[in-house]
C-alpha cells in the first residue's frame, strides 16, 4: 500500500471515529453548532497536518486537546447561551396541553440554567449526561483527574437544583 493511500485510510479511520465526539464537546461548550462544525474542522485539518506526528494511542486525546485549546482561545471569557432543542417536546404525544406547556416551561428553565453555568462544568456535565460519559473518559478528554470530575459534577447539580428547583 503506498504512502498516500494508507495516510488516507488513517485519516478517514481518525475522522468517522472522533468527528462526532469532538463536534458534541464544542458544542458543548458553546452552545453554537456552526461553531461547532467550525473548531472540528480546524482540529481534523490540524490532524492531517501534522499526521506524522501523531500516535494512534494519543490520538483521542490529541484531537480533544486542540479542540479544547482552539475554543478557549476564540472564546475567553465571553458569555454563552445553550441552544439545545429537547427531543420530549419534538415529539407528537397524547399529554394534555397543560403537561406540555409545563414541559416547555421547565425545558426553558433548565436550559437557561444549564448556560448560566461555568464552561469547563458545562462541559462536563453535559458529556455526562447526554454523551454518558462515565467520569474516567472525561477526565481523559479533559485532563483532570476523576476528583476534579466528581467536583465539577457535584457543583453542576447543586447549581441546577437552585434555578429549577427539581430533583435532576
Amino acid at each position: 500500500m503506498r504512502a498516500e493511500e494508507r495516510d488516507n485510510d488513517w485519516f478517514r479511520k481518525l475522522f468517522d471515529e472522533h468527528y462526532k465526539s469532538i463536534r458534541n464537546f464544542i458544542y458543548y461548550l458553546s452552545g453554537d453548532l456552526s461553531l461547532a462544525d467550525d473548531v472540528t474542522q480546524d482540529v481534523l485539518l490540524l490532524a492531517w497536518q501534522e499526521r506524522y506526528k501523531i500516535k494512534n494511542e494519543t490520538a483521542k486525546s490529541y484531537l480533544f486537546t486542540i479542540a479544547k485549546n482552539n475554543y478557549f482561545r476564540h472564546h475567553r471569557k465571553k458569555a454563552i447561551r445553550l441552544n439545545f432543542s429537547s427531543t420530549l417536546i419534538n415529539e407528537p404525544n397524547n399529554e394534555s396541553p397543560e403537561f406540555i406547556l409545563e414541559l416547555k416551561e421547565f425545558d426553558q428553565k433548565l436550559q437557561a440554567a444549564i448556560a448560566e453555568i461555568p464552561d469547563k462544568t458545562r462541559a462536563i456535565f453535559l458529556m455526562s449526561r447526554i454523551d454518558q460519559m462515565n467520569y474516567s473518559e472525561i477526565a481523559a478528554v479533559m485532563q483532570l483527574s476523576n476528583k476534579a470530575i466528581e467536583k465539577h459534577m457535584s457543583k453542576a447539580l447543586q447549581l441546577l437544583r437552585q434555578k429549577v428547583d427539581r430533583k435532576l
